[in-house]
């Protein structure tokens, strides 16, 4: 019982030690421009994630666009761990997608992207939304 607790202890100390790594390195995963995810997000092995707030996802999104809160978007994830992963929220002053995505990378995920020009820039370019 006793190295249950222990055991419980040092992962909650491992997550807490790499927290700063999630939310504040963006170099784990890779930019990704909105013409290369006009022209991947219908591929079977690629996932698109909004990671916006419900407001602006409710207003508009990448048609096809997974909706995903960042508190809760692990059960999302595929089981793939091959998948290409795209993430995007609002725009390059917005630091969701880029947390969502050091989270996915940190579970393993390997290919994994953020259009940081933001929903906002995507609707300015005249590119498809729901």
């Amino acid at each position: 019982m006793i190295a249950r607790s222990v055991l419980k202890c040092l992962i909650l100390l491992s997550m807490l030690l790499l927290l700063p790594a999630v939310l504040f390195a963006e170099d784990y995963f890779q930019p990704i421009p909105m013409a290369e995810v006009l022209r991947f997000r219908n591929r079977p092995d690629v996932v698109v994630f909004d990671v916006n707030v419900k407001e602006i996802w409710e207003e508009h999104s990448i048609p096809g666009a997974v909706h995903i809160d960042t508190q809760d978007f692990e059960r999302f994830l595929p089981k793939d761990k091959n998948a290409i992963l795209i993430f995007y929220c609002a725009g390059p002053d917005s630091r969701r997608s880029a947390i969502a995505a050091n989270t996915a990378i940190i579970l393993g995920f390997r290919q994994v992207y953020v259009m940081r020009d933001g929903i906002f820039r995507w609707l300015s370019a005249g590119y498809p939304v729901e």
